[in-house]
Formats: structure tokens, C-alpha cells, sequence
């Protein structure tokens, strides 16, 4: 009987633990993450794949929370990403992109989006859905100015401009939408934007 309780506990313990660790592990491939439930998959790696195409077997991860697709070939996102309701980390950066992926307007609980090293030259309006938006990397992009909506992004802490050759009118301008907001510019200059 002794033998049991203690047998019980012992699990009962370790059991917890497992799934805790489960829930920061970072799956390093769809087939790794194939392994275990959908629902325990909460990290997701997939930079240096390759990718040309989203793989929609992404889309099975419900609980989803951070997904790294950086340092592929991705040129756009499909609209079933916004069924990722708990993605909170995106990072999509050194990607191909040479517009911003539209779909991710309406992923709202992203908090941190990463672009940089893409070609994208303009944000959207809609960018000002991202109601939870804390962190915005958009380094090393053409993009030259930031539409008005964006200072609709509250929680927006951090936003990284650098690597976008600004004049120092531009950067003050975008200053001006996100007073709030912590701004990395690279050093202004007197060009023509």
C-alpha cells in the first residue's frame, strides 16, 4: 500500500514537470512536432528550411505561440494563419516578402512581429489592428514612411527602423506617430525623403 502511494506521487510530480518542459520546447521540424499531440506544440523553428511555401500542416498547432520561419523563401502568407489564435511571436524575417503579408493584420495576438532583411516598401493600413503589437522589426525593408493607423498600436514598445536610409524630417515624422513607442533609426540624412 505504502509502495503505491509513494508510486503515486512520484508520478503525480514528475508527470507536471514533463508537461511544463513540453511547453517551452522548441520544435525544431514539422516531423518533430509530428511526434507529439498538436496541442503541446506551443514553438515552432522552421528558419533554414528552405521554404518556398507556408506549410499548412503549421495550422494543426492550435496552441501554437511562437513560430520562426525566418531565413526561407517565403513570399506570402495565406489567410488560414489567422487560425493560430495564441500566436503571440512571429518572425518572418530574411524571407523573400516584397509586400507585407496582409493576413497578419487580423492574428491579433501577435505581440512581436519580425520583418527585417525582406523587400516589403510600404506597411498597410490595417497594421493598426494589431492591438497587442509590442515589438515591430522592420529593419533593412524600403519602406519610407508608416501609414497613420500605425499610432493606433498602444502596447507598441519597441518598433526597429534601422538599415532604412531616412531623412531626419521622415524619422521625426514617424516619431511623431508613436511617441510612446522606443524608435531604432540608423543616423538621419539630408536626402530626399
Amino acid at each position: 500500500m505504502k509502495l503505491n502511494v509513494v508510486l503515486f506521487w512520484v508520478i503525480f510530480l514528475i508527470v507536471p514537470t514533463r508537461s511544463v518542459s513540453q511547453t517551452n520546447f522548441i520544435y525544431k521540424s514539422l516531423k518533430e512536432a509530428a511526434v507529439v499531440h498538436p496541442d503541446s506544440v506551443r514553438n515552432l523553428d522552421l528558419s533554414k528550411q528552405k521554404l518556398t511555401v507556408f506549410p499548412e500542416q503549421i495550422l494543426q498547432y492550435s496552441n501554437l505561440e511562437s513560430l520562426n520561419l525566418s531565413k526561407n523563401k517565403l513570399t506570402k502568407l495565406p489567410n488560414s494563419i489567422t487560425y493560430l489564435k495564441n500566436l503571440e511571436v512571429l518572425n518572418l524575417s530574411k524571407n523573400k516578402f516584397t509586400i507585407f503579408p496582409i493576413p497578419l493584420c487580423n492574428t491579433i495576438a501577435l505581440k512581436k512581429l519580425f520583418l527585417g532583411r525582406n523587400g516589403i516598401s510600404l506597411l498597410p493600413d490595417c497594421i493598426g489592428q494589431l492591438k497587442n503589437l509590442e515589438h515591430l522589426d522592420i529593419w533593412y525593408n524600403s519602406i519610407s514612411s508608416l501609414p497613420s493607423s500605425i499610432s493606433k498600436l498602444k502596447n507598441l514598445k519597441t518598433l526597429d527602423f534601422r538599415g532604412v536610409n531616412l531623412s531626419l524630417k521622415a524619422q521625426e515624422q514617424i516619431s511623431a506617430l508613436l511617441p510612446n513607442t522606443k524608435i531604432e533609426f540608423d543616423l538621419g540624412c539630408d536626402c530626399a525623403h
